[in-house]
Order: structure tokens, then C-alpha cells, then sequence
């Protein structure tokens, strides 16, 4: 087998991070990021009313498709919206757009989508969502540090029904949602209600893996306890 050069090797990263070093130069040029108001932004949308609601949702739904930061536009909600409002309409656009996500992935098949998505990944959604599919999409959803939309795009092409996918990810998204929106909504004032919300933050984080692990605990302890 003839060896790969260091450019054939490396091609993909190195244009990356051209293309990425080059859209830096740009913003930096033409003060792009200078110029963008978040405050001004925010008093905008507010002011829409219900239509400026309406956008906020529609924007949240259509997000998967370019794969922009789903926390940044949450931070951004609460910020614009109160914690309460926000989380709201955060529910409702997150849950929208996991749910676009994942009927794209069924319509569009498992070929086109493993360009993006491990294969291997998928293979274990399968087997694991076989088993209990509702389970093991609430637990993801509970999970704050997993890439949301490589997760929906997966789950698109496992063998779990949309019913059961759509109730566990509502539900499952509440917690968060309701974390993010109180640190955006603090984010105005800067008080002490930012190092509540970082806190529950904290919680949220660890909640998945505590849960975890208790529940590996107590099997192991079931299984050494003697028949009676």
C-alpha cells in the first residue's frame, strides 16, 4: 500500500483551519463582530411582540440545519425573554428542531448522513434504543455535554419511533433549557442570580453520571445479594 504524504494525510484539517483563519481575517477587517449590538438585538426581537416570539422559535427550529450553537441561542432567549418566557420558547424551537433533525435523518437515510455521523455510533443507538427507546433518549437529553445535533441526526436513523423520541426529548430538554435562559436572563443585571444558575449549572452536569452511577451500584449489589 503506497503511504499517504503529510498533505494527503493532513489535507482536510489544514483547509479548515485556512478557511477558519481566513473568515477570522475577514470579521477583523470589516469590524464585523465590533459591530454587532447583542443588547440592541435583544430590545429588537422584544419589541416584535408575538411575531418577535414567533422568530425566535422559527430561528431555533431551522438551527440543526446549520448546525449553529444551540447554547448561544438559549443564552440569548433568556436574555431576551426572562428565565420563564424564554424556556417556554425554548422548549418549543429546541424541540422542533431535534425533531426537523430527525425526520431529516429518516428521509434522507443512513448513506448520505454516515458522512457526518459515525457509523459505529449509530450501531449502538440501535442496540441500546431496541431495548428501551424512551429511556435512553431522556437520559441523553439530560446529558448537557454531548453534541445535541449529531445526537438527533443519529437517533433519525435508529429504530426508535417518533412518538417515543418526541416525548423523551421534550421532557428531557426542560432542566437545561431552564438553567440556560435563568444565565442569560441574569446575564442583564450581572447579580447573584448568575452564580445561582451557574451552580444549578454545575448540578445539571453532574446529575447524568451520579444517576449512572448509583443505578451500576445498586445491579452489582442486587446481583451479589443472595436468593432468599
Amino acid at each position: 500500500m503506497k503511504k499517504r504524504t503529510f498533505w494527503q494525510e493532513w489535507q482536510k484539517i489544514i483547509l479548515f483551519v485556512g478557511f477558519a483563519i481566513s473568515c477570522l481575517i475577514v470579521l477583523y477587517a470589516f469590524d464585523v463582530i465590533g459591530k454587532i449590538d447583542i443588547e440592541a438585538a435583544s430590545d429588537y426581537v422584544r419589541e416584535l411582540g408575538i411575531w418577535g416570539m414567533l422568530l425566535y422559535v422559527i430561528v431555533y427550529t431551522i438551527r440543526p440545519l446549520f448546525f449553529f450553537p444551540a447554547t448561544l441561542l438559549t443564552l440569548f432567549g433568556g436574555y431576551t425573554f426572562g428565565p420563564f418566557l424564554g424556556t417556554a420558547l425554548d422548549i418549543v424551537g429546541a424541540g422542533s428542531g431535534a425533531v426537523l433533525a430527525f425526520l431529516v435523518a429518516r428521509y434522507l437515510g443512513r448513506e448520505k448522513i454516515e458522512k457526518f455521523v459515525k457509523g459505529k455510533k449509530i450501531e449502538r443507538f440501535d442496540q441500546s434504543i431496541q431495548n428501551n427507546g424512551f429511556i435512553v433518549v431522556l437520559y441523553l437529553r439530560l446529558i448537557p455535554l454531548i453534541p445535541f445535533d449529531s445526537i438527533n441526526y443519529s437517533l433519525g436513523l435508529s429504530s426508535i419511533k417518533l412518538k417515543s423520541y418526541m416525548a423523551a426529548t421534550y421532557l428531557g430538554i426542560i432542566p437545561g433549557a431552564f438553567v440556560l435562559n435563568y444565565i442569560g436572563s441574569s446575564l442583564r443585571t450581572m447579580d447573584s442570580k448568575l452564580w445561582i444558575a451557574v451552580a444549578l449549572y454545575g448540578v445539571m452536569v453532574l446529575l447524568p453520571f451520579l444517576v449512572k452511577k448509583f443505578k451500576g451500584t445498586t445491579q452489582i449489589h442486587l446481583e451479589k445479594e443472595p436468593v432468599k
